[in-house]
Parts: C-alpha cells; sequence; structure tokens
C-alpha cells in the first residue's frame, strides 16, 4: 500500500503527463470521475484502461507487476 508521500508524488507525476493541475486530478480520483482523465487518452489507452478498471483481479496483477512498481519509482523521482 502506498502512503501519502507516495500518492501524492503519483497524482503530480500524472497530472503533469495529462497536462491538468494535480489538485483537479486528486478531486477527480477521490470522486472516482475517471472522465476528465479518460478523455485525454486515445481511445485505445482509454478502452485498455476501462478493462483493466473493470478486473480488480487484473489490476491488482498489474499494479504488482515489476514495470508497474519501476513506474511508479521513476514517477515518484
Amino acid at each position: 500500500m502506498l502512503n501519502n508521500n507516495e500518492i501524492n508524488n503519483l497524482i503530480n507525476g500524472l497530472s503533469q503527463r495529462l497536462n491538468t493541475s494535480p489538485d483537479d486530478l486528486k478531486k477527480n480520483l477521490e470522486k472516482g470521475n475517471l472522465n476528465s482523465i479518460v478523455n485525454k487518452m486515445s481511445s485505445t489507452q482509454a478502452k485498455k484502461l476501462q478493462k483493466i478498471l473493470d478486473n480488480p483481479q487484473q489490476s491488482e496483477k498489474i499494479l504488482n507487476s515489476p514495470q508497474a512498481k519501476a513506474l511508479m519509482k521513476k514517477l515518484m523521482g
């Protein structure tokens, strides 16, 4: 489980990549509103994200992968 500092670092990194403010991104994530995030993705990326989010086991598997852990480490500096 990520601590608050790690979550904030991820949100900051993701907000830069999506060209949105960290506060807006955090508010949308807390509300479960992914539309603002998905709207900034290509249709292929959005479909892949939705497929992952619809399957909790797949989400867990992906988040625990070495690639995801490396990405989180990179985004956290």
